[in-house]
């Protein structure tokens, strides 16, 4: 009987584990996505390597960017195309797994990325903002013991997003892609 309450010990503590990383993925992703919705520039590397420390943090080693395999994290900015009456994807920054989908589609620079409310309708961005879009996603392996027990019932992926419009008296600003600076500037 020992052996049995054993493993089934384990698996709950897996299970655990993996609810767990979801609820700090749900906290990095709001966290990090307020600090970027505030900013009224944003400087790249110096800027978006602070928003990935503060990821690392907030998550206690959770996201791996630097693994090609591991976690991602992605910062997007989408506003409305005023001239064709749609969203257009007005830059995209990435780290970590270059592979991870984005829950925007597959749009680049320029094109029209996939928004939707909640009845799944398309949503369109109100004329001068600028949505932020933090993504962050990780990897979490499950013990073997428990991946032979449980099989596939545990995600692998576990991503969390928030969306926010910029707070700042200039949105338009955010339109343009981050400045190639090690300096940090961005200013709430």
């Amino acid at each position: 009987m020992a052996p049995l309450f054993l493993i089934i010990l384990l698996c709950t503590a897996d299970i655990i584990r993996v609810f767990r990383a979801q609820i700090r993925m749900e906290m990095i992703a709001v966290q990090v996505g307020q600090i970027i919705s505030q900013c009224n520039r944003i400087t790249q590397p110096g800027d978006t390597n602070e928003f990935w420390g503060h990821a690392a943090r907030i998550g206690g080693g959770l996201v791996d960017v630097n693994s090609p395999t591991g976690g991602s994290m992605l910062i997007t900015a989408v506003s409305l195309n005023t001239a064709t009456n749609v969203n257009r994807l007005d830059w995209r920054v990435r780290t970590g797994n270059a592979t991870t989908p984005s829950v925007l589609g597959s749009a680049g620079v320029g094109g029209v990325p996939t928004l939707r409310g909640s009845n799944n309708a398309t949503f369109l961005m109100p004329t001068g903002e600028t949505l932020m879009v933090f993504e962050a996603n990780a990897i979490v392996i499950p013990w073997t013991l428990s991946a032979g027990l449980i099989g596939t019932a545990l995600p692998r992926n576990i991503s969390a997003v928030t969306m926010f419009l910029t707070r700042v008296s200039e949105p338009a600003r955010l339109r343009t892609a981050p400045i190639n600076s090690n300096v940090r500037d961005c200013t709430a």
